[in-house]
């Protein structure tokens, strides 16, 4: 339904008389089509459901409850690391855990995977078949009776399934985290703005650790596990913005390019610039179906750019600009180091505007609308960065040599900042 987006209270008298714009997104229905987008657009309906069921009990069954959640995390960690739902699809016919076992190459405890599985159907993930007997012989056993077969949701922890769910899951609960984590006690206590726990970890930063070899396949986890967030996010952002005022967007650090053939795919007079590192971008021009070619789009309308955005050599020059979940990675002095690199990549002989939009988990002034940024907020501090409020993304674009125009809500946990800056003079 269509509303209004609150005014926010904010201590400066300059923000408050900028423009915070309609919130004009239609709540997306949340259905699942293996054969369609539209399982990609929201949980937005559902997640305040979701949340308040385990975090807003009271007493003992709180802690209960979130302790039993966090075991089904892990199962279906699992049921992702074993690849079963390519298994369970290859099969082609309701399977049982023995025949599961067994199935290609397996040799696996067929027992242990029952259990497993019985946890995966509580998650709705997989069904248990009814096979018409309620009533098993003594004889019987159930890894050798039960049949499953994967919903319409357990469909996208296929492997080649484009919405990358699968590499969302093995990504956000990899062992790796559980490493990082580990040091976040001593990070509260060390006092310090520079204690970051991926050092302390692995002795390397973050960015590093993911370019190390024997690090390659979290890496790739990882980097699909941004394309799901993407899928997640992309439709109602997408919608809140008009993109027909710009004839060039480029999407920094933009990965495979979820979000940017999706702006193609509904503007069709803009050209996009796909920008990332050498590595990301390879990976984006050689996937056996590109995110532009799924969508359809001309060939001559998007191109793929290797650079660095802290180097404005190779930026390329355009009159808009998107970073999606770029800044909150950085600290505020990078953070500005990168907005500055955009305005210094489009020096010219004649001044002109240039536009930025910052996608981001903008925390704001209610409480009860944080609780998504309040999370993610706790993974990347972890590496030294943060969430910030709409005040705070003000004072870096301010720093870097911007403007606030104006801020897009839309009914994911993804908020939109938009910015102008004039370009510098070459001399």
């Amino acid at each position: 339904m269509l509303g209004q987006i609150d005014i926010f209270c904010l201590c400066d008298k300059q923000i408050n008389e900028k423009k915070i714009v309609n919130d004009n997104i239609s709540h997306f229905p949340f259905c699942a089509y293996y054969f369609t987008d539209s399982i990609l657009t929201t949980m937005a309906e559902h997640k305040d459901d979701i949340f308040q069921s385990q975090t807003k009990r009271k007493g003992l069954s709180k802690y209960v409850s979130l302790t039993l959640l966090a075991g089904i995390e892990r199962a279906i960690w699992a049921f992702c690391e074993l690849n079963i739902a390519d298994l369970m699809a290859q099969y082609q016919k309701p399977v049982t855990a023995l025949e599961l076992s067994q199935f290609g190459e397996n040799n696996w405890n067929a027992k242990f995977l029952y259990r497993l599985l019985r946890v995966i159907a509580d998650a709705d993930i997989i069904n248990e078949i009814d096979t018409g007997s309620n009533v098993p012989s003594m004889n019987s056993c159930q890894e050798e009776t039960v049949r499953f077969q994967l919903t319409d949701d357990g469909l996208l922890l296929t492997s080649d399934h484009f919405s990358k769910a699968r590499d969302l899951i093995r990504a956000s609960l990899h062992p790796t985290w559980t490493q990082v984590m580990s040091h976040f006690p001593s990070l509260i206590k060390s006092n310090s703005s520079s204690y970051d726990c991926w050092e302390q970890a692995f002795g390397c930063s973050v960015f590093e650790y993911m370019t190390k070899e024997e690090n390659k396949e979290f890496a790739s986890a990882f980097n699909n596990s941004m394309v799901a967030y993407s899928h997640h996010v992309v439709a109602p952002l997408v919608a809140a913005i008009d993109f027909t005022r710009f004839s060039k967007l480029v999407d920094t650090a933009g990965g495979l390019g979820t979000l940017l053939s999706s702006i193609l795919e509904a503007n069709p007079n803009i050209h996009g610039i796909l920008f990332d590192l050498a590595h990301v971008i390879e990976s984006a021009k050689t996937m056996n179906l590109n995110e532009f070619q799924r969508k359809y789009i001309e060939p001559n309308r998007y191109e793929f750019v290797a650079g660095n955005m802290f180097d404005p050599e190779t930026i390329p020059i355009a009159d808009a600009y998107i970073l999606k979940h770029v800044l909150h990675d950085w600290n505020d002095e990078k953070s500005i180091e990168i907005l500055k690199s955009i305005r210094s990549a489009n020096k010219a002989l004649m001044q002109r505007n240039v536009t930025v939009f910052i996608a981001e988990m903008v925390i704001f002034s209610n409480g009860n609308e944080n609780w998504e940024a309040h999370a993610v907020d706790l993974a990347v501090l972890t590496a030294g960065s943060k969430e910030r409020t709409l005040s705070e993304y003000i004072s870096i674009l301010k720093k870097s040599g911007y403007e606030f125009n104006q801020l897009y809500k839309t009914n994911t946990e993804i908020s939109v900042i938009e910015a102008t800056t004039m370009t510098e003079i070459c001399t």
